[in-house]
């Protein structure tokens, strides 16, 4: 089965870190990718563009053509960094590879439609 990891962290907090802060999670979120990765657990996995400018809200009516703009967008503190599709015998897996992401900020898990 397949499950999408989605993280997110709220950018400002992740911002006002030291820089050399930043760069040693940014390491150890790279050490967890291989590591998920050289076990054959990630299938898929990428880092989003950085910061909120980079979001596109499209939305799409039946009736309508399709329309993309600037916002407003869904309204949250955290915004989505990353994201990783894992191949796992089930959801409980999936949460027990959740649980060792190395960062802050919250781990959303969802099954991927087959």
């Amino acid at each position: 089965m397949h499950y999408m990891l989605t993280f997110y962290a709220i950018e400002g907090e992740w911002m006002a870190l030291p820089e050399a802060e930043r760069d040693a999670g940014i390491r150890e979120i790279g050490m967890w990718f291989a590591e998920q990765s050289r076990t054959g657990k990630i299938v898929e996995g990428r880092r989003l563009g950085q910061g909120t400018k980079t979001v596109r809200l499209g939305r799409v009516r039946k009736k309508d053509l399709p329309m993309v703009s600037d916002g407003p967008f869904i309204e949250a503190k955290e915004t989505v960094g990353s994201y990783a599709i894992v191949d796992v015998a089930g959801e409980e897996e999936a949460l027990a590879i959740a649980k060792t992401w190395p960062a802050g900020g919250v781990v959303e898990v969802r099954p991927v439609a087959e």
